[in-house]
């Protein structure tokens, strides 16, 4: 049935240390990759309130050991929860790492890489706005979305993302370049903040309230949309 998720451990070394993890669908059409995510998983509406993080980065940030995404997850545990953490190199992988995100039934993805205001970068390559849509169609109804890469926090990828997945709850993402620092103090202390809150769930006025105030403490401005399933509109936050 998951002829796609092979090679796969959740606790898989190679993945925590910073390695491309190894499966056998590397030749395999894109379209068809992006279509096994959607298949056989779980119902969306079951969502479980822990972070999945996915992290990509180059390889001079590869070599410095800037994992802001690892070091998030340790706080993460440090703070009660249960976060799974994923490492990758190229968009091909993507396909996989949905899989396991839709499988885990986790509620809060955590993307951290690269980016500017039109691509997403990786380890050994870039993907568009519409490609990263295309790739999480239909896996973020009901769940909230939070961008750790620069200059994503902007209208044009909240319509993409947002277009393919009616019924997602937010996104959260930095309107402008975001040094590792201030990003790993930034999501650290949002996350735990939240969860000290509410072990459970994450209410929009809540983010909103948080990210206004660390916008007050560091140096970057975040770009903040909500879905208001009431009136059937997102709203703007910037």
């Amino acid at each position: 049935m998951y002829s796609m998720i092979v090679g796969f451990d959740i606790a898989a070394t190679s993945l925590r240390f910073g390695k491309r993890f190894i499966h056998n669908a590397h030749d395999m059409p894109e379209s068809k990759k992006i279509e096994a995510i959607h298949t056989d998983f779980p119902p969306n509406q079951h969502t479980v309130p822990e972070v999945f993080i996915i992290e990509s980065l180059d390889a001079k940030d590869e070599k410095a050991k800037r994992y802001e995404g690892r070091l998030l997850s340790e706080m993460l545990i440090l703070a009660g929860k249960s976060p799974k953490y994923y490492y990758f190199q190229s968009k091909s992988e993507l396909p996989h790492l949905i899989a396991l995100f839709r499988l885990s039934q986790y509620r809060y993805l955590h993307f951290s890489a690269h980016a500017n205001n039109d691509t997403i970068g990786t380890t050994n390559d870039s993907m568009t706005y519409d490609e990263f849509a295309d790739f999480f169609k239909s896996s973020l109804r009901l769940r909230r979305l939070f961008m750790s890469a620069c200059e994503v926090g902007n209208e044009d990828f909240v319509k993409a993302v947002s277009s393919k997945n009616k019924g997602m709850h937010s996104i959260v993402a930095p309107k402008d370049t975001i040094r590792f620092d201030h990003a790993a103090a930034i999501w650290s202390a949002f996350y735990v903040s939240m969860f000290t809150e509410n072990q459970n769930a994450m209410k929009s006025r809540e983010i909103a309230k948080r990210i206004d105030a660390l916008n007050a403490l560091f140096p970057v401005d975040f770009y903040q949309a909500f879905y208001n399933s009431k009136q059937d509109i997102w709203e703007f936050k910037d």
